[in-house]
C-alpha cells in the first residue's frame, strides 16, 4: 500500500518545503560547476567528479530557472511600476554592484588594464554578462519578458519551446542563453499551479514517486556519457528533452528530500546571497590551494572547496544584517520607485 503521509510543504513563514529544496540542490549544483571547472583549469588536471557535473548539466540550470518562474503569477498582475520595483529594480541593484565587485577583483583599476580596462569590461557587462553573475542578468531579463508577453503565454511558450529546440549559438550570452532556457522559465509560470499540485501528489504517495526517481536517474545517467558536456551541441531538440527529463527529476528529488535535510532547505532559501558571492571564497580558497601546492585530490578538494563556497556567502549574510553592510544583499530604502511601509521586506533571500 502506498505511504500516504505528504511531506511537511509550507514551512514556517509560508514558503513551499519542496520549492527550497530544489534550489538549495541547484545552487550547490552550480557552485559545484564553478569550483570544478576553475580548479581543473588552474592545475591542468581534470579529476572524477567530471562525471558528476556533466550529469547535472541536464537539470541544474533548466531546473532552477523553472523554480524560479513558478511565482510569476504573483507578480504579472502589477502594474509596470509596481513591477519594476518589486522584482526588477533589486534584481538589477544585485547585478551592478555583485558585477562591479566581481570586475574589481578580475579587472582592478591598479592592475595592467588600468581604470580604462576595469571600464571597458564593466561596460561590456552591462550588454553581454560573462563571468558567474549571467543569471542575476538574464533572470531579470525573463521576469521583464514574461510580464511583456503573459496575455500571449500560451503562444509564447510555443515559441520558446522552438526556439530551444537549437539555441543560439553566437557567442553573446544573453540570446544564446535566452533561446536555451527561456521555455523552462515559462513554463514554470504558466503551469504553476498544475506542477505545485503535481508535487502535492507526489508527496503524498512517496513510494511511487521513489519509483519514477528511480526510472529517472537511471535514463539520466545512461545519457551522460553520450551527451555529457555536449548537450547544448548536440542534435536539435536534445537540448530540450534533457531539460524536460532534467526538470522532472529535479521535481521529483525535491519531493522526495523536502524537510530531510534542514541545510539543504536553508540554502534554497537563501540561494540569492549564494549566487552573489560565493566567488569570493571560490577565488579565495583557489588561490590558497595553489599556492600550499595542490595537496589534495582535484575532485575532493572541488568538494571542499565547494562547501566553503556555499557556507560563507551564507554566513556573510547574517552578519551584515543590521549593519552599514548590509546593502550587499538587501536594497537600500532609497532605491526605491514607490514609498514603503517600515519594516517592510525589499526582497527575498531566494532567487
Amino acid at each position: 500500500m502506498a505511504e500516504t503521509t505528504a511531506l511537511p510543504q509550507r514551512p514556517a513563514g509560508g514558503r513551499i518545503g519542496w520549492v527550497d529544496t530544489g534550489k538549495g540542490i541547484c545552487i550547490i549544483l552550480v557552485v559545484l560547476m564553478h569550483v570544478a571547472g576553475g580548479l581543473e583549469a588552474a592545475i591542468g588536471q581534470e579529476s572524477w567528479i567530471d562525471p558528476m557535473i556533466a550529469w547535472a548539466k541536464q537539470f541544474r540550470m533548466p531546473g532552477l530557472f523553472l523554480l524560479s518562474g513558478l511565482f510569476v503569477t504573483r507578480l504579472v498582475g502589477l502594474s509596470w511600476g509596481a513591477f519594476l520595483d518589486r522584482k526588477i529594480v533589486p534584481l538589477a541593484y544585485f547585478y551592478l554592484l555583485w558585477f562591479a565587485i566581481n570586475a574589481l577583483m578580475r579587472f582592478p583599476p591598479w592592475g595592467e588594464a588600468g581604470l580604462s580596462g576595469f571600464v571597458q569590461n564593466y561596460a561590456l557587462g552591462l550588454v553581454d554578462p560573462f563571468g558567474v553573475l549571467w543569471f542575476i542578468y538574464l533572470l531579470t531579463v525573463f521576469f521583464v519578458v514574461a510580464k511583456a508577453v503573459w496575455r500571449w503565454r500560451h503562444a509564447a511558450l510555443i515559441v520558446s519551446a522552438l526556439l530551444a529546440l537549437a539555441p543560439l549559438s553566437t557567442g553573446w550570452m544573453v540570446p544564446d542563453q535566452f533561446t536555451a532556457y527561456f521555455v523552462f522559465f515559462l513554463a514554470g509560470a504558466v503551469f504553476s499551479a498544475e506542477i505545485r499540485a503535481a508535487a502535492e501528489r507526489a508527496a503524498a504517495n512517496r513510494n511511487k514517486t521513489l519509483l519514477l526517481w528511480g526510472g529517472w536517474f537511471a535514463l539520466s545517467v545512461l545519457a551522460t556519457p553520450f551527451l555529457g558536456h555536449d548537450v547544448q551541441t548536440a542534435a536539435p531538440g536534445v537540448h530540450l528533452l534533457l531539460g524536460i527529463a532534467g526538470v522532472a527529476g529535479i521535481l521529483l528529488s525535491s519531493v522526495l528530500l523536502a524537510g530531510r535535510l534542514p541545510w539543504l532547505d536553508y540554502c534554497g532559501r537563501n540561494s540569492l546571497p549564494i549566487y552573489l558571492a560565493f566567488f569570493l571564497p571560490m577565488v579565495i580558497g583557489r588561490i590558497v590551494l595553489l599556492r600550499l601546492g595542490f595537496p589534495l585530490d582535484p575532485g575532493v578538494a572541488a568538494l571542499l572547496l565547494t562547501a566553503i563556497s556555499v557556507a560563507v556567502p551564507l554566513l556573510l549574510h547574517r552578519l551584515v544584517k543590521g549593519t552599514p553592510l548590509a546593502f550587499l544583499f538587501a536594497r537600500p530604502a532609497w532605491l526605491s520607485l514607490r514609498p514603503r511601509a517600515v519594516g517592510q521586506q525589499e526582497v527575498g533571500s531566494s532567487l
